[in-house]
């Protein structure tokens, strides 16, 4: 009797052991998939902040052409009769 108790006690742990063992694999696997995705994301975002960096800097030299157009169009009043003022 204590033969089968034995027997059943240990294929009792062996079932949980293996579980275990499946469980914390599929944790790993679900683990390395989510930080490859992280690391995706990270990346897409870094060239995003590139774009939006060149954006900006394209805007600045914008409005920097604009300023200058309208200070020429200032010091130059024209004898037209129309004031951009």
């Amino acid at each position: 009797m204590l033969e089968k108790l034995m027997t059943l006690l240990v294929g009792i742990l062996l079932a949980l052991a293996g579980w275990t063992l499946t469980r914390t694999f599929d944790l790993s696997t679900t683990q390395a998939v989510q930080l490859d995705k992280v690391d995706k994301l990270e990346r897409h975002v870094e060239k995003l902040q590139d774009k939006i960096e060149l954006m900006t800097n394209k805007d600045e030299e914008i409005m920097e052409q604009h300023k200058k157009l309208f200070e020429a169009l200032d010091s130059n009043q024209p004898t037209t009769g129309y004031n951009y003022n």
